[in-house]
């Protein structure tokens, strides 16, 4: 069972820490670790922009277990970004972060659709983003990288009873 939460100031060092995890910088677009002071400006920035949304996921014992972060772009959709903690990965988390995640967006914001670019070779990531629902939208080019382009539709119905 998970549960979501928003994050809040005291996340910070979470989210430092796993987003230099070495498996997501090598799934990141951009692979370079990332300093404390470039991140913690980097937070603080998005933690007021109204138009990010991350989220803390947490498991039944409230230990956290990921984060899924939401950029609204001009269009209406809304760019997703996930990455779970190197101990959660392989349990179903992702499946269940996306799917909760995904229904609080619903629940905060307007969004016409949700879009994930991901790296070919990331399959694990490929599978957990069409087991939530989301579709092949063809390959794209994210800063000069191919990519898998998913997307989910707001008309998209999918259940999170199971997360």
């Amino acid at each position: 069972m998970l549960k979501i939460r928003s994050a809040m100031d005291e996340d910070c060092t979470l989210l430092w820490e796993w987003v230099n995890d070495s498996e997501v910088r090598a799934s990141a677009f951009h692979s370079d670790p990332i300093p404390w002071e470039k991140h913690v400006a980097w937070f603080r920035r998005k933690r007021v922009d109204p138009n990010c949304y991350i989220y803390i996921l947490v498991n039944q014992d409230d230990h956290p277990v990921g984060q899924v972060r939401f950029e609204i772009q001009a269009d209406g959709s809304a760019e997703v970004d996930i990455a779970l903690a190197r101990h959660q990965r392989g349990h179903g988390y992702g499946v269940k972060a996306l799917r909760l995640a995904c229904e609080q967006l619903r629940k905060s914001a307007t969004v016409t659709q949700i879009v994930a670019y991901i790296k070919p070779q990331n399959v694990a990531s490929i599978r957990a983003f069409e087991r939530a629902g989301f579709l092949h939208r063809g390959k794209e080019w994210v800063k000069g990288i191919e990519a898998v382009g998913m997307i989910l539709r707001r008309e998209q119905p999918f259940d999170t009873a199971d997360a």
